[in-house]
């Protein structure tokens, strides 16, 4: 059963307030990544920047599946430089690469003077289709991101959202990233299979996200060692959000941004002054 606790709109200022925590965590490690060129991983750094880069393998699959001359791929939450590869023997491949952090990682690319083979895109997990046409893409990936977001099942909604009827989302990541990490930085949310079931939790609950998605959908579960791949065929379109709705989220995360920055402004309490 669907538990929205974790989704309730009454905690969005808590979860973007932890979510706004982290960011300095996140930059501090690509920051060290690309002055080193990759740190204890030189090899990813150069797989990444090279344009060259075969397509990733769980990727190609699913291009191939779809036996298009072109695929129209969108990488969310893919850092400075998406990890997704670029070329694919017979197919046009149009890849896309976002993260909510895309402007703070462009200035360190800046300092490092690295330019990678695609820029990354601003664009929050969580209002994907505010910035691409609804049903733009075939293919949507997320790796190690998605459990860094602040509303994961939203993003989640919003991938879907973006991929055309017949189109697929691949989520990779760790398991239970959060309670490894003991809920520092932006790792904030646990991915997990329960009986078989894709399931998002945290102290503040648990999702079966299965159950709690609006849009018609087929899922795919395996979990290997430490790690849960959940493929998402889309199968049909989800009901459409009212006006109403919409304006209605976007004036409560517009007030929780702010409370959010404010809240790290203001001063300290001490005796009451009269004036200014």
């Amino acid at each position: 059963m669907r538990d929205d606790t974790i989704t309730d709109p009454d905690r969005l200022e808590a979860q973007l307030a932890a979510w706004a925590r982290g960011i300095g965590d996140e930059l501090h490690f690509w920051d060290a990544w690309l002055g080193s060129r990759g740190l204890q991983w030189p090899e990813d750094f150069s797989r990444r920047m090279d344009p060259e880069a075969p397509l990733d393998a769980r990727m190609a699959d699913l291009a191939r599946r779809l036996g298009q001359e072109r695929v129209r791929i969108l990488d969310v939450g893919a850092g400075p430089v998406t990890i997704l590869g670029y070329r694919l023997p017979g197919v046009a491949l149009e890849i896309t690469a976002t993260d909510a952090l895309a402007p703070l990682y462009a200035a360190l690319l800046e300092r490092h003077g690295v330019t990678p083979p695609i820029a990354t895109r601003f664009a929050p997990a969580e209002d994907l289709s505010m910035l691409f046409p609804v049903g733009g893409f075939d293919l949507v990936h997320c790796r190690n991101a998605l459990d860094h977001s602040f509303d994961p099942l939203r993003g989640i909604e919003e991938m879907l959202a973006v991929v055309r009827e017949g189109g697929f989302v691949l989520l990779s990541h760790f398991r239970n990233e959060a309670e490894n990490g003991q809920y520092n930085g932006l790792h904030q949310w646990n991915f997990d299979l329960r009986e078989g079931r894709f399931t998002i939790w945290n102290r503040g609950g648990a999702v079966d996200v299965a159950t709690a998605l609006r849009c018609p959908c087929r899922l795919t579960c395996h979990g290997e060692g430490g790690g849960v791949e959940v493929l998402i065929e889309k199968t049909g379109k989800a009901p459409p959000a009212s006006e109403a709705a919409l304006r209605g989220r976007l004036a409560r995360y517009l007030e929780a941004f702010v409370r959010v920055l404010g809240a790290q402004q203001l001063p300290a309490a001490g005796p009451a002054q009269a004036g200014h």
